[in-house]
C-alpha cells in the first residue's frame, strides 16, 4: 500500500509532536542569540553616547566595540548568519509539515532540507566552535596535545555529520533514515558529545590550576570555571539526548526535537563565552576592559585586594605566575578594599586574545 493511500496513523503525535516542539525551541533561541549578538541603533546610539545607562538589549556588539573585526566580530557574524540562515532553512520544511502539506503522509515523511538545516549546518557550527575552544586549550596551556586531540575530535565529528547529511538527502524519506544513517549519525553525536566534554575539563583543570592567592583573582577564574562547566555540559547533554533518542526510538520523530535546537545551543554558548567580559553594576553595563588592555590589574594591599580594572577573559598559568609591579592613580577602580599607602599592580596576561 503507498503512503498517499494511507489514513493518518494513530502515533500522529510522535511523528509531528517533536518537530513541533524542535521548531519552537529553535525559534526561542534564536531570539536568545540575538539579544547577546544583535546591536538596535537607537540603543546602541545613546549607549555610545552615555556609558552608565542601564544594560540595553543587544550585548556583544554593544558592549565590546573595540574587539578585533579579525577573527572576533567575523567568528561572531558568521556564526549568527549561519543561524538566521538554518532557521529560515527548517522552517520552510515546518512550513510543509504543518501548513501546505498538512495530513499529507508522504510530505511528511520527506526530509526536504532538513539534511542541510541538521546535520550539516549543526555539523559546521559546531566544529567552528570547538576549533575556538581548542585555540583557547592552547593559548592558556601553550601545549599541542589536548587542543589537538579536541581539533581530531571536532573534525571527526564534523565530517561524520556532513556526510549523515549527505545521505539524508540521497534518502529523503524519515522512515528509511535511522536504518540506513546508524553509523555516521552515531560517530557524529557521539563524537561531539565527547569533545565538549574534553573541552570542559581540560580548560576547567587549567585554570584551576592558575589559582593564585589573590582572593579577587580567584574569584573571577572561578566564574568562568563554572561558565566554562555549564555551557560544555549543556552542549554534550544535548548531543547525548539526541543521540539516545536516536538509537532507541527508530519508528518515530523523537530525536528530531533536541535536533533541530543542537545548532542554536552551540551558537549560544559561544556567544556566552564571548560575553563573560560583561560587568553589570548595581544594573549599569560595562566591561571588565577595554578590548585593548589585556591585563587585570589588581591593587594590592597586605590585607584587602581591590580589583581597579580587568578583563573577565582566561588567563595563561604562565601568565598568572608573571608578576609585574607598577604605580596606580590612588583614585582609579572600583574600591572593594581598604588602600594601602604604596598599592601595587599585578598584570595578569589574557589569553583570550584574539578571541
Amino acid at each position: 500500500m503507498s503512503l498517499e493511500s494511507l489514513p493518518i496513523p494513530d502515533n500522529i503525535a510522535d511523528l509531528t509532536g517533536p518537530l513541533i516542539l524542535g521548531h519552537f525551541f529553535n525559534w526561542g533561541l534564536l531570539g536568545v542569540l540575538t539579544v547577546q549578538a544583535c546591536e538596535f541603533a537607537l540603543t546602541g546610539t545613546s549607549m555610545l553616547l552615555n556609558t552608565n545607562l542601564v544594560a540595553p538589549p543587544d550585548i556583544y556588539y554593544l558592549v565590546f566595540p573595540g574587539d578585533a573585526i579579525w577573527p572576533t566580530k567575523s567568528l561572531a557574524a558568521f556564526v549568527y548568519i549561519l543561524e538566521v540562515a538554518q532557521t529560515c532553512i527548517v522552517t520552510s520544511d515546518a512550513f510543509r509539515n504543518f501548513g501546505s502539506g498538512w495530513g499529507d503522509m508522504v510530505k511528511l515523511d520527506l526530509i526536504g532540507t532538513y539534511w542541510l538545516g541538521l546535520p550539516v549546518m549543526t555539523a559546521i557550527i559546531s566544529c567552528v566552535v570547538q576549533f575556538v575552544y581548542a585555540w583557547r586549550v592552547w593559548r592558556l596551556t601553550k601545549r599541542w596535545w589536548t587542543p589537538g586531540i579536541i581539533a581530531l575530535l571536532s573534525l571527526t565529528q564534523g565530517i561524520a555529520g556532513i556526510y549523515a547529511g549527505d545521505r539524508a538527502r540521497r534518502l529523503n524519506h524519515f522512515s528509511m533514515l535511522q536504518a540506513d544513517t546508524y553509523v555516521s549519525t552515531s560517530i557524529w553525536l557521539a563524537g561531539t558529545a565527547s569533545c565538549d566534554t574534553l573541552i570542559a575539563a581540560s580548560m576547567s583543570l587549567t585554570l584551576l590550576k592558575s589559582r593564585t592567592g589573590m582572593r579577587q583573582t580567584n574569584i573571577l577564574l572561578s566564574r568562568i570555571v563554572r561558565l566554562v562547566v555549564e555551557t560544555g555540559t549543556v552542549c554534550a547533554v544535548c548531543a547525548v539526548l539526541d543521540l539516545i533518542l536516536y538509537l532507541v526510538f527508530m519508528h518515530n520523530n523523537y530525536h528530531l526535537a533536541p535536533s533541530i535546537t543542537l545548532t542554536k545551543v552551540y551558537s549560544n554558548s559561544l556567544f556566552a563565552i564571548l560575553n563573560s567580559r560583561l560587568r553589570v553594576v548595581n544594573g549599569k553595563i560595562g566591561q571588565y576592559a577595554d578590548s585593548a588592555d589585556t591585563t587585570l590589574s589588581i591593587h594590592v594591599s597586605s590585607e584587602h585586594p581591590r580589583i581597579s580594572r580587568g578583563h573577565m577573559g582566561t588567563y595563561s598559568q604562565e601568565a598568572v605566575q608573571r608578576v609585574e609591579l607598577a604605580e596606580m592613580p590612588s583614585n582609579e577602580g572600583i574600591d572593594l578594599g581598604r588602600r594601602n599607602e604604596d598599592p601595587k599592580t599585578v598584570h595578569l596576561g589574557d589569553s583570550f586574545e584574539g578571541f
